[in-house]
């Protein structure tokens, strides 16, 4: 027998799936200041109800008992004239999106998406293994023409969000029955998030096709962010596959009930919060435009703008306590800033004034044309 020792083999380290290589976790970039306005990620600043108050009714059921989503699918389903089946509540909108990439799509199919957009959307398909075709919408109508052209038989998803974020750009009714029409085996993912804000709305013609999908969101109009709710709706057939993609208990109760008391009052509540959003939008993009800037037409709660020097403009902001979204280079909109409208009076002069103080501040890097 030998008396030599044995060398200890080497450490193995585990290793993720080759799925998630060159993948990074979703970080908007943070300002290194104060920030006690935040205008960077398009929520809802007033909550739709008074969530001190509905805590407090809370009995203990609600923190020793799983939550059952039940009671708020089927109020949801109700305002749609839909079913309780085709009615599916998740945490928030994105993990309604996640479900449905989960579901719909694997190694060898195709996502259509057109860009720039929702980036969680593209981050979803490709981590279900799906390739991601693009399409360039930088502003104005959907280009349904060229995704139209996009469609082949490995086509399994055309994703649509309307209005965009972050171009605040919309679709068309009739964008969404021709897409429908030319890939009837894929699904048709409509992101609705900004709905209550835009012109035209698109949910009644989105649930009329058989193989839509719609996704909403209870963070935008309703101001519930925090509280993570979102539901995705369509036909029976394409949401049951959803329920059996993720944990069985997203959202905690007290999400629950505070879902189902904003969307009782949600006829009154948001007809108010939209008219103010809307007001601030015009102004503010009026604002932007004599200041030296190029707002993009939006009809979200938000407006995406270019700058000679958006860095600058960003930082002179968030050293007044004010953040709003920049963006990577690697996006194509490094020389934009999306500004969140806070739907609030006060919020939206400090706004306004913020802004002519750092166009006074900045040394401009060059023109908009360059």
């Amino acid at each position: 027998m030998s008396t030599h020792p044995t060398t200890p083999p080497a450490p193995i380290s585990p290793k993720a799936v080759p799925r998630l290589t060159g993948t990074v976790p979703y970080s908007p970039a943070r300002p290194n200041a104060a920030i006690d306005l935040h205008l960077d990620a398009n929520e809802g600043l007033e909550p739709a109800v008074n969530l001190q108050a509905l805590t407090a009714t809370l009995g203990f059921a609600a923190f020793t008992r799983y939550p059952d989503s039940r009671q708020l699918e089927s109020s949801i389903s109700q305002s749609l004239g839909l079913p309780p089946s085709s009615v599916l509540v998740t945490a928030g909108g994105d993990e309604a999106i996640d479900r449905v990439c989960r579901a719909y799509l694997e190694l060898g199919s195709e996502l259509i998406l057109p860009v720039p957009t929702f980036e969680m959307i593209g981050r979803y398909a490709r981590l279900a293994q799906a390739t991601v075709i693009t399409s360039p919408w930088p502003s104005g109508p959907f280009p349904v023409e060229t995704v139209l052209n996009l469609v082949t038989d490995r086509t399994r998803m055309i994703a649509v969000v309307s209005p965009n974020n972050p171009t605040g750009a919309v679709a068309r009714a009739s964008d969404l029955l021709r897409l429908s029409e030319a890939a009837p085996q894929g699904i048709l993912l409509v992101d609705l998030a900004y709905e209550e804000f835009a012109d035209e709305n698109l949910t009644t013609t989105a649930l009329s096709l058989p193989n839509a999908i719609i996704i909403r969101t209870f963070s935008k109009a309703l101001g519930l962010a925090g509280l993570r709710v979102g539901y995705a709706a369509g036909t029976e057939s394409v949401i049951r596959p959803l329920r059996s993609t993720a944990s069985p208990f997203p959202v905690s109760a007290l999400s629950l009930t505070a879902a189902q008391n904003a969307l009782e009052v949600a006829p009154s509540f948001v007809p108010r919060v939209v008219a103010r959003i809307r007001k601030e939008r015009t102004e503010l993009q009026v604002l932007l435009t004599s200041l030296g800037s190029a707002p993009l037409a939006s009809q979200g709660n938000f407006v995406l703008a270019q700058f000679a020097d958006a860095e600058s403009v960003w930082n002179a902001l968030a050293q007044q306590g004010i953040s709003v979204r920049k963006f990577s280079t690697a996006s194509g909109l490094s020389r934009y800033l999306r500004i969140t409208c806070p739907g609030n009076a006060a919020a939206f002069a400090r706004l306004c004034s913020a802004l002519q103080i750092a166009f006074k501040t900045i040394t401009p890097a060059g023109d908009l044309t360059s």
